[in-house]
């Protein structure tokens, strides 16, 4: 449809063919034909580029769903590991998981042929381990302020591994249903030697006892050959043939080498050293004149090494390994090594 104004401005034309156009006009025409053809020229271009937009936004719009879903699908939840400080009730569990409490509980209730007081060691140490307050508060006994004293107890044993821990030793009392117990274990990778007491009235009324003194056994004399040991070092005295030791462990061994040295057997005592090339620090002749002249080289009285035969044995690698056993001199440790025929021997200064 024709634009009126149009009309209108030519009007004039049709008229007078010859009649020159107003400039005016003329420019008003000019400007007008121009804005058409723009915006024909503007519309033609939208009507190609706008299909080809909505397309890259559909696509971009897919895209971006589609990576978002897989992300997603791909993303596993995160576990949020919580901690209990409960111990666990699944006692037949907290057995299983860890060798350790199995040999405990065996351990304990062969002494004290009671249930409960076996359980109650094991769910002790449990409760150090996860820190159950209330599990400690209510089964060991407190001299004055459980609240405060739970506290002490929780840091005494902070860092300890129950997966390491041995009983060493028990020691039953003569007054009352009560019995000690020795026990080591590992503590922020040291090794520790200390003491429980259980009591056990009834089958149902069982309590602990946890003092947190600096633990010093009372030792006696624990190095006397028992009769396969002292078989042994009958025979092995003989002619010094290592396969009188086969059958032999490391805490065995060492006590027979101390029994040589008490009894002034140089040639012994010797033979009893590591024969490992890399180990081997003097000759067989050095040794002879180091208990020739000095007397302080051979220790005849074993008393310092006392609670040896109650220690714990630690293997470090294939072939060796040391004894850590406590008396009044402290913490000790006796290194052995396990010569290239598989048998234990000790090591030259196996005291170090």
């Amino acid at each position: 449809m024709k634009n009126r104004n149009d009309e209108k401005w030519l009007q004039p034309l049709k008229i007078r063919p010859d009649l020159e156009p107003n400039p005016v006009f003329a420019k008003r025409l000019k400007e007008s034909l121009k804005e058409n053809k723009t915006k024909r020229r503007n519309f033609s271009a939208l009507k190609m580029w706008l299909p080809l937009a909505m397309a890259i936004m559909l696509f971009s719009i897919i895209t971006v769903s589609y990576v978002t879903s897989n992300q997603k699908q791909g993303q596993k939840p995160v576990e949020i590991e919580e901690t209990s400080n409960v111990v666990n009730p699944d006692f037949d569990t907290l057995l299983a998981e860890n060798p350790a409490y199995q040999q405990m509980y065996d351990s304990v209730l062969k002494v004290t042929t009671i249930e409960e007081a076996s359980r109650l060691v094991v769910s002790f140490f449990e409760a150090l381990h996860v820190e159950d307050k209330e599990f400690l508060k209510e089964n060991v006994f407190f001299v004055a302020n459980p609240e405060k004293e739970v506290d002490v107890l929780l840091d005494f044993y902070r860092g300890i591994d129950v997966k390491s821990l041995t009983i060493n030793s028990f020691k039953e009392s003569q007054a009352e249903p009560s019995v000690e117990i020795i026990f080591s274990y590992t503590q922020n990778n040291e090794e520790k030697l200390h003491h429980i007491h259980v009591n056990y009235w009834e089958e149902d009324q069982t309590e602990i006892y946890a003092p947190l003194d600096e633990y010093v056994p009372e030792i006696e004399n624990d190095l006397e050959l028992n009769e396969q040991e002292r078989a042994a070092y009958d025979a092995f005295k003989v002619d010094h043939d290592p396969e009188a030791l086969r059958n032999l462990g490391p805490i065995s061994v060492a006590k027979i080498y101390l029994q040589a040295s008490a009894d002034g057997d140089q040639e012994t005592s010797y033979a009893l050293y590591t024969t490992r090339e890399d180990r081997v620090m003097w000759s067989e002749e050095e040794d002879k004149k180091y208990w020739e002249q000095d007397p302080m080289f051979v220790e005849k009285d074993n008393k310092a090494y006392y609670g040896l035969g109650s220690g714990t044995f630690h293997q470090q690698s294939e072939y060796e390994g040391y004894i850590s056993f406590r008396n009044k001199n402290g913490d000790m440790g006796f290194q052995m090594v396990k010569d290239e025929n598989g048998v234990w021997k000790v090591s030259f200064m196996p005291i170090q």
